[in-house]
């Protein structure tokens, strides 16, 4: 009895996925490292343990490498979205735990700010289209009142990245203010449990939007302050919880 080709194929199969798995990863490595422009493509067969015939016949060009590798986080930072918590406290921490972690995509982004100089990225649209979907999440949970209305979601989306991924972006800032890398599962913990601390009063907080942010925040601290003076009491220490 003949042999049916698929089964031949099939563990051929496998290991070119497995090839291509190896390719990513070590580009992914080599691109945070050096950005785009530095990233060189014999270096990353090197990294994958491949020859380049084998990464140019998996992959093509470097640019269509990068573009694979933005896809794939892409493709998972929807998912994100799709699952965000319907608590505004629950969707801030949860940005952080989903985004602010990837220490590898995070210093890839941010090779990608000093080397485009302002010109078109790659994948731009598709990144373009996530953000619209996230800014979409955000107004969902606005209309069930997990978010005060009037408040500008485009600008809450971009502070709520701020926040998830600045420990990353920023780790020598991190360690001289806190004392520990922001990868320390410690610190990770503590800024989850921050964050969700923050949205819950945020989100109750009824702030009114139509007063002029400067003005509110002068009034605010105007006021704590001599509440303060009255009851003789000194602030809280930087980072602690009241």
């Amino acid at each position: 009895m003949a042999r049916r080709p698929a089964n031949r194929l099939e563990p051929q199969s496998r290991d070119l996925n497995r090839t291509r798995e190896k390719i990513l990863a070590a580009a992914l490595a080599e691109f945070s490292a050096k950005g785009f422009a530095g990233a060189r493509v014999d270096a990353i067969a090197r990294r994958a343990r491949v020859n380049k015939r084998m990464l140019y016949y998996c992959f093509g060009a470097k640019q269509e490498l990068y573009r694979e590798i933005l896809r794939r986080k892409i493709a998972d930072r929807a998912g994100f979205i799709e699952s965000t918590p319907d608590d505004f406290a629950g969707a801030l921490a949860h940005i952080y735990l989903s985004g602010g972690t990837d220490i590898e995509f995070i210093r890839l982004m941010e090779w990608e700010a000093i080397e485009s100089g302002g010109r078109k990225c790659i994948a731009e649209d598709e990144r373009r289209a996530l953000f619209e979907k996230a800014v979409a999440r955000l107004r969902v949970l606005q209309r069930r009142g997990s978010i005060p209305r009037g408040v500008n979601l485009t600008h809450l989306f971009i502070s709520m990245l701020s926040l998830a991924l600045f420990p990353l972006v920023m780790p020598q800032i991190i360690r001289l203010i806190h004392g520990m890398e922001p990868t320390d599962k410690r610190f990770m913990r503590e800024r989850e449990n921050f964050l969700r601390w923050l949205g819950e009063r945020l989100a109750g907080s009824g702030v009114n939007p139509a007063v002029p942010v400067r003005s509110r925040s002068r009034l605010n601290t105007t006021v704590r302050m001599g509440a303060a003076v009255h009851r003789g009491s000194s602030f809280n220490k930087p980072g602690q919880i009241p």
